[in-house]
C-alpha cells in the first residue's frame, strides 16, 4: 500500500505536542510491515537546531519552483531519506516558515497551514504531470492544520478531479483545535458551517473558516485518538462545539487507540530506572525501586506498605476536584498508605496539598515540577496510579503505567475505558480497577478495592504481571489503522467505479461503518 501522511509537525524534524510523537511512530511502524510511507510537511527554522549531529539537515532538492496558486510566493519541495525510516518531503518557504522562530503561535497560522495544505497539493499535482510511479492509495491528513487539505481537495475545481479517485482520512488528536481562533465561543452567526467555498490564502476571511469542521465534513473517515472518545464526542460535553456535526457524519467516524514506544519505554533496558526488569523478574526489581523512591521522596522506606502515586498536570480535567475530596480521608483512614504527586498546575489545588502535606508528612510527597525523568521512577517503584480524568481521549500516562508494573486505577472515560479491563481476582485477569461517576465517593471506593487485593501478596503479584503483559505496541495500533485504511479504500474504490475490482470482496458489499 502507498500512503501519504501529512501534518503540521513530524518528529524528529520538531516536536511540540503529541502530534509530532504519533508522526514518528505510526509511518515507522506502517513501513516495518512492508508498505510504501511518505510523510509531507513544513520546512521550520526550528530544524536547524534538531538535527542529531547539530548541523543542518541534508535535505534534497525535489521542486526548486513550486508555483502557489492566489498567493505570490515562493516555494519550493526539499526530501529527507534514512534507513529505516519513510521518505519526508517539506515545503519550504521562508517568510511562512524557516525564518519564524517557533512552529505555532503566529496570527497568520491559518494562512501558513492553509499554504501548507496548498503546496502539498501542488506536489501532487506535480507527481501527477510528470507520471511519477508512486501515487497514494491513501492520504492520511492529522488535526486543523490539514483541514485545508481535505476542503481544497474534494471542493477545489483545480484539484478535485486530482484526486477523485483517492481516499482522504483524518485523524482529530484534540477536538479543542479547530483553527486560529477559538471557534466554539464565535454567537451563532458567525459560526462556520462549512457550506461556502473556502476563502483564498491572503483572505480577511479564512481565520473565521473553521478548519477541523471542514476537514471532518469532507474526509471519507474520520478517526480520534481511542474507541471511547469516538463516541464521547457525539455528546456536547465533549464535542467542543462540534457535536451536531459528528452525530450527522457519525457512520464515518470511529477510533483508534495510540500505541506506546515500547524500545524507549522498556523497563528492561530503561537506564533512567534504578534496577531493570521484565515480566518474567519484576518482583525484587520493583521492591527495589519503590525504596529508593521512597528515600528519594522523603516517605518512610518500606516496602510493604502500599504507595500510590499520580503524575501529571494538576488540574480539573484530571480529577482533582475528586482527589482532594478524598485524600484527607483515605490518609487519615489507612495510615499505612503513602501518596507521591508529581506534577504542577493550578495554584489552588498545589496550595491545597502543600496543607495536606503539612498534616500527613510521612505519607504525603509533593514535587510539584515537570521533570521528564520521574515519571519512570515513579512507575518502576510504585503500586499505583491514579487517572480519575473528567475526559482523557488517549491515556499515554496510563500505558506508561502498565509498561512499568504500575496498577492504574481510573475513571471510565476516553482511552482510559479502551486500555483498562477491571482485575477479576478469582480469574486472575484484567489490568486496573476503574470507577465512572464523578463521584468522590466512587474514587474512594475504587481505592479502597485496589488496597484490598495489594494486601494479597500473591494475587496483587499476578495483577503486575498482567500489567506488564499488556501490549499496547505501535505496532499493534499500526495493523488498527492499515485495516481501516483497506476498509475505506475499498468504499472510496465503490463510489467512484462502476466495475468492481479484481480484489473485490462480497462480504462487503454491506455498507461499511467505520464505528
Amino acid at each position: 500500500m502507498k500512503i501519504l501522511i501529512t501534518a503540521a509537525e513530524v518528529a524528529p524534524y520538531v516536536s511540540v505536542g503529541g502530534l509530532s510523537q504519533v508522526m514518528y511512530f505510526l509511518p515507522r511502524s506502517l513501513a516495518k510491515k512492508g508498505h510504501s510511507v511518505r510523510i509531507f510537511t513544513a520546512k521550520y527554522g526550528e530544524m536547524d537546531k534538531t538535527s542529531p549531529d547539530k548541523k543542518p539537515w541534508r535535505l534534497r532538492e525535489e521542486f526548486t519552483k513550486l508555483q502557489i496558486p492566489d498567493i505570490k510566493v515562493r516555494c519550493s519541495i526539499s526530501s529527507f531519506i534514512k534507513r529505516g525510516s519513510p521518505k519526508a518531503f517539506f515545503l519550504e518557504n521562508k517568510e511562512y516558515f524557516e525564518l519564524r522562530a517557533n512552529v505555532f503561535g503566529y496570527k497568520d497560522d491559518h494562512m501558513r497551514f492553509a499554504l501548507l495544505s496548498k503546496g502539498c497539493l501542488e506536489w501532487l499535482s506535480h507527481l501527477k504531470k510528470s507520471h511519477d510511479p508512486w501515487w497514494p492509495d491513501i492520504i492520511h491528513a492529522n488535526d486543523w492544520h490539514t483541514g485545508y487539505f481535505i476542503d481544497m481537495a474534494r471542493r477545489n475545481d483545480r484539484y478535485k478531479s486530482l484526486l477523485l479517485k483517492t481516499p482522504i482520512v483524518f485523524t482529530v488528536h484534540n477536538f479543542s483545535f479547530q483553527g486560529n481562533i477559538n471557534f466554539r465561543y464565535l454567537p451563532e452567526k458567525k459560526r462556520d458551517d462549512g457550506t461556502k467555498p473556502l476563502e483564498g490564502l491572503t483572505s480577511s476571511k479564512l481565520i473565521m473558516q473553521n478548519a477541523l469542521l471542514r476537514g471532518i465534513i469532507n474526509a471519507d473517515a474520520v478517526n480520534t485518538v481511542s474507541q471511547t472518545h469516538a463516541i464521547e464526542v457525539l455528546d456536547p460535553e465533549y464535542g467542543e462545539g462540534l457535536d451536531t456535526v459528528l452525530n450527522r457524519v457519525r457512520g464515518k467516524l470511529t477510533g483508534i487507540l495510540n500505541g506506546l514506544d515500547t524500545k524507549e519505554f522498556n523497563p528492561a533496558t530503561d537506564p533512567i530506572i534504578k534496577n531493570n526488569y521484565s515480566a518474567r523478574n519484576f518482583v525484587p526489581a520493583r521492591k527495589k525501586n519503590k525504596l529508593a523512591l521512597q528515600k528519594e521522596f522523603g516517605l518512610v522506606q518500606d516496602a510493604s506498605r502500599p504507595l500510590i502515586a499520580v503524575s501529571g498536570r494538576i488540574s480539573t480535567q484530571k480529577g482533582w476536584d475528586l482527589i482532594l475530596e478524598v485524600l484527607p480521608r483515605l490518609l487519615s483512614e489507612k495510615k499505612e498508605t503513602q501518596f507521591l504527586v508529581m506534577g504542577q498546575g493550578d495554584e489552588h489545588y498545589q496550595n491545597e496539598l502543600l496543607n495536606l502535606a503539612k498534616q500527613f508528612p510521612e505519607q504525603l510527597a509533593l514535587h510539584l515540577q515537570t521533570d521528564f525523568k520521574i515519571p519512570r521512577r515513579i512507575y518502576s517503584g510504585a503500586d499505583m496510579i491514579l487517572l480519575p480524568s473528567i475526559f482523557e481521549p488517549g491515556g499515554i500516562v496510563a500505558l506508561e503505567a502498565l509498561r512499568y508494573g504500575t496498577v492504574p486505577i481510573v475513571r471510565r472515560t476516553g482511552g482510559l475505558n479502551d486500555i483498562i479491563r477491571d482485575f477479576n481476582p478469582n480469574r486472575l485477569s484484567g489490568n486496573g480497577f476503574s470507577f465512572t461517576n464523578k463521584s468522590p465517593w466512587s474514587l474512594f471506593a475504587t481505592i479502597i478495592t485496589a488496597l484490598s487485593i495489594y494486601n494479597q501478596p500473591s494475587v496483587f503479584k499476578r495483577l503486575v504481571k498482567n500489567c506488564l503483559k499488556s501490549d499496547f505496541s505501535w505496532d499493534h495500533a499500526a495493523n488498527e489503522y492499515l485495516n481501516w485504511y483497506e476498509k475505506v479504500i475499498e468504499v472510496r474504490r465503490r463510489a467512484t467505479s462502476t466495475t468492481p475490482h479484481p480484489a473485490y470482496k462480497p462480504e462487503l458489499d454491506e455498507r461499511v461503518d467505520f464505528a
